[in-house]
C-alpha cells in the first residue's frame, strides 16, 4: 500500500486527537478530512494501522476469543468517543478475517476506525522506552509499505 502523505498528515491529526481523548478535536480532525475519497483513503490507512498492530502484537491475527476481549477493552478504554462495543467487535472481525468494512453512520460510527487504530498503536507502544505512538506510527507505516 502506498500512503498518500497529504492523507497520512490528516489521518496523524485524528489519531493524534483520539490518542488525547479529545472529543471536540476529534470531530473536527474528522471531519477536516474532507470530501470522500480523501475518507477512504484515510479510514484504508487507519485499518491497515490496525491490522498490522494487531498482527505484530500477537504474532499473528488474534483468534476469535482475542477479538471479543480486545473489543470489549477498547470500547471500555474508549467510552469518552462513543463508540459502541458492537461497532468495535465488527470492524476488528472484519480487519482479522479480511471481510469487507461495512462503516455505519452517525460521528461515533466515522469514529470508529481512527479510535481503534489510535488505541491499538497506544497500547502497543513503549513509552518507557522512548518508543511513543508516534514513533511506532512511523515503523508500522513503513512497513505497510514495504509489504506493498
Amino acid at each position: 500500500m502506498k500512503i498518500d502523505d497529504r492523507v497520512e498528515a490528516l489521518v496523524r491529526s485524528v489519531l493524534d486527537a483520539a490518542v488525547h481523548k479529545d472529543a471536540d478535536r476529534l470531530a473536527a480532525a474528522t471531519a477536516s478530512l474532507g470530501d470522500e475519497a480523501t475518507v477512504t483513503k484515510a479510514v484504508e490507512l487507519s485499518l491497515a494501522v490496525a491490522a498490522a498492530v494487531l498482527f505484530e502484537v500477537h504474532e499473528g491475527m488474534p483468534s476469535a476469543d482475542q477479538v471479543t476481549e480486545i473489543s470489549r477493552t477498547i470500547a471500555e478504554q474508549e467510552r469518552w468517543s462513543g463508540v459502541r462495543a458492537a461497532e468495535v467487535d465488527a470492524l476488528l472481525r472484519a480487519i482479522t478475517t479480511g471481510s469487507p468494512v461495512a462503516m455505519g453512520s452517525g460521528s461515533a460510527s466515522a469514529a470508529v476506525p481512527f479510535v481503534i487504530a489510535a488505541n491499538l498503536l497506544a497500547a502497543a507502544s513503549q513509552p518507557d522506552e522512548g518508543e511513543w505512538w508516534f514513533n511506532y506510527l512511523d515503523k508500522v507505516e513503513a512497513a505497510i509499505e514495504a509489504a506493498g
